[in-house]
């Protein structure tokens, strides 16, 4: 065991911060915070930005507070949760065409659709990966003693493709498509994208490809507790632009110069199925819009990590059915709120909440 390494209670650690030059504004408070998420969680993950070295020594920077560096972890957490939840809905939506292209192609009869000569071997440097190793998987899958697989096998004696692929993992899936000979890839790109068949070029096929397993990196990152907001996919440097997509999107045009969350964003931004993207995008929205109001200085350096330009405006919270703002989106219960800039809705006739919009009645 390193000697080097101790167990430091969390009053003992907020010494050692404080001893390093970070000002903590309530005590009680961060005491409360890093006994629920952890000391390494929120400061050694987070406090890269807010540091510096003098007469060697790592300390912090003048003015940074804890709650500042809470406040980092806090959009990350909940960028976080926004990640896994926009992947499960894409999962959910590429296994159930995967599905749909197989059973076209193949039926639903699963010693049909499973057979070898339906697929295309591919070098992998994972055998688990590779056709034999995919399809032994899918083959014991079938076998599951888990429902609705024991039940479709049991009553009907075949498992059809879209529930075989129900109790099928994100990687399994994705390198099981990665094995799909040109007609099928080619279906299943057209109904993802919403584009022809005969407008699907190779380079389309790559990106399409190079997309999954970037979609993959995030999910596996952010189901292990890992960074997000400045994650950078391992996959990112094979993306090519396809200028085919433009039509498909204007922001298609910007992964040229895209990475980390902009690119995953553009990747996503194509797909004819938005709403996963829309997920991400207003987790993104809502926590920058929160974190540089209250600290300003650190625009620059959020725009670098996450490589989007942020424009501050003053931004305010609605919803579908009530011609009122909310400066809290979880005022009253509402559901489902959308961030808007308040002059446009001033301009609309929307009022302030008398709860928590106070400020803006005179």
């Amino acid at each position: 065991m390193d000697k080097n390494i101790v167990y430091t209670t969390p009053s003992q650690q907020l010494e050692l911060l404080k001893k390093k030059n970070l000002i903590i504004n309530d005590e009680i408070s961060a005491l409360n915070k890093i006994e629920r998420y952890g000391f390494y969680n929120i400061i050694n993950s987070y406090k890269e930005p807010y540091t510096e070295t003098k007469n060697g020594k790592r300390i912090y920077k003048t003015g940074i507070t804890f709650e500042q560096i809470f406040s980092l972890f806090t959009l990350d957490h909940n960028l976080r949760n926004s990640i896994m939840a926009a992947m499960l809905d894409l999962e959910e939506h590429l296994r159930a065409v995967t599905a749909d292209v197989i059973a076209e192609s193949f039926g639903i009869d699963n010693n049909e659709y499973l057979k070898w000569n339906h697929y295309r071997d591919r070098k992998v440097t994972r055998d688990r990966f590779s056709l034999k190793g995919i399809l032994s998987t899918l083959q014991q899958n079938v076998y599951s003693d888990k429902d609705p697989i024991k039940y479709y096998r049991e009553k009907y004696g075949i498992v059809p493709p879209w529930i075989l692929f129900k109790g099928t993992y994100f990687s399994t899936l994705i390198n099981y498509i990665r094995l799909f000979k040109n007609k099928e890839k080619s279906v299943l790109i057209s109904k993802l994208y919403g584009i022809s068949q005969e407008k699907i070029t190779s380079d389309i096929k790559q990106l399409f490809s190079d997309s999954l397993f970037i979609f993959l990196d995030y999910r596996n990152t952010a189901a292990h507790g890992g960074r997000i907001y400045n994650f950078m996919s391992k996959h990112s440097k094979s993306i090519s632009f396809v200028p085919e997509f433009l039509n498909l999107s204007d922001t298609m045009f910007h992964l040229k110069t895209s990475y980390g969350l902009s690119q995953l964003l553009i990747l996503m931004d194509v797909f004819a199925y938005q709403q996963p993207g829309n997920i991400i995008k207003d987790s993104l929205q809502t926590e920058i819009n929160r974190h540089v109001k209250l600290y300003s200085d650190d625009i620059s350096y959020i725009e670098s990590a996450i490589n989007i330009s942020i424009k501050m405006t003053n931004c305010v919270w609605i919803t579908k059915n009530s011609k009122k703002f909310h400066t809290i989106p979880t005022c009253s219960g509402i559901i489902n709120p959308q961030l808007m800039e308040i002059e446009r809705l001033k301009a609309n006739g929307y009022i302030p909440c008398k709860r928590c919009g106070r400020q803006f009645w005179t």
